[in-house]
């Protein structure tokens, strides 16, 4: 089947594979928790799990789609989660959408995304060795989000010290600067993607009591505590990327203006020389000077003279 991954009961600390055919009995049956699995579902597919768990026409069509804001929707029969995601893939990272409905027995998980799935997650819920509630399992999901979250933060980290070391290391570059516009792209793409988590927790537990429990809202408040960490140091990276990138543009604006000074002063320079001489290219009926012999090296001193105190000035000054 297009887009099927897994499709299990969750009992305790085992699991079980059943067929998704089986899904509307096993959820009637109240053995445990149904975890179904999907990877860009096509229509069809969709179609099936709405007849088997009576979803929401609207929440369906929503699910096809990858392109959703993150939310919370209350339909009849259960909830509709839309969550962004990022994790590292081949070296650069991959953003992707998991869509989540919620019932009273069961998960259904909807990955937009390239990436292992959420085998941990199940893992993770087996060792656990207590009753797996729906409350219990969107805990772990969204909890595990938010995990693969924080190296990708560090990376971002390190890209930006490696950055910042090479700015004051070499001076502007087009280079560098390039590198930091493409930080700075990654950074808000993964604020995107945090940003709507401590929202989507705090209407979980305000909102829907019967599936975040008494219990589980401190696990709630945790992922979003977690979440807000996360908003807080992308926030702090991001400030210091625009210093960086106002760093750079400041540190070209000041070479270029020190570029203009050394032409400027060389100009003047060149300039005592340039009107002295030029006076031996007018056609005087009368030429000054001709007929002394110390008149040309005399004008040659004097120019030279002039020229090397301007010099001097020039240096003294830092223009040169």
């Amino acid at each position: 089947m297009a887009g099927f991954v897994s499709c299990q009961v969750l009992v305790g600390g085992r699991r079980r594979a059943i067929p998704l055919a089986d899904v509307s009995e096993a959820i009637a049956a109240g053995e445990g928790l149904v975890w179904m699995e999907f990877n860009d579902p096509d229509q069809p597919t969709l179609e099936r799990l709405q007849e088997e768990l009576g979803l929401h026409e609207l929440a369906v069509e929503d699910a096809l789609s990858a392109h959703q804001r993150p939310k919370v929707e209350d339909y009849a029969g259960g909830l509709f989660v839309v969550l962004r995601t990022a994790r590292l893939w081949d070296n650069r990272i991959e953003y992707g959408e998991t869509h989540i409905f919620c019932g009273p027995a069961y998960l259904a998980i909807m990955r937009h995304d390239i990436g292992p799935g959420y085998d941990r997650v199940l893992d993770r819920l087996q060792a656990y060795g207590r009753p797996i509630t729906v409350g219990l399992a969107l805990y772990a999901l969204l909890d595990h989000i938010v995990d693969e979250l924080r190296p990708l933060s560090a990376r971002l980290e390190d890209r930006y010290a490696d950055l910042e070391a090479a700015i004051f290391a070499s001076g502007f570059s087009s280079e560098n600067l390039q590198f930091l516009f493409e930080t700075k792209r990654e950074i808000l793409g993964l604020m995107g993607t945090v940003q709507p988590i401590p929202e989507i927790c705090g209407d979980l537990i305000r909102l829907h009591h019967d599936v975040v429990d008494k219990e589980l809202r401190a696990y709630y408040r945790d992922v979003e505590d977690h979440a807000i960490r996360l908003i807080h140091s992308l926030d702090r990276l991001r400030e210091m990327i625009a210093d960086a990138m106002q760093l750079s543009l400041a540190t070209a604006v000041m070479e270029q203006s020190d570029s203009v000074q050394k032409l400027a002063g060389w100009g003047a320079i060149l300039a005592i020389p340039t009107v002295a001489f030029s006076l031996y290219g007018m056609n005087f009926r009368n030429m000054p000077e001709l007929d002394w012999p110390f008149g040309y090296p005399l004008l040659l001193a004097l120019t030279a003279a002039a020229c090397l105190w301007l010099y001097r000035r020039l240096k003294r000054r830092g223009w040169i």
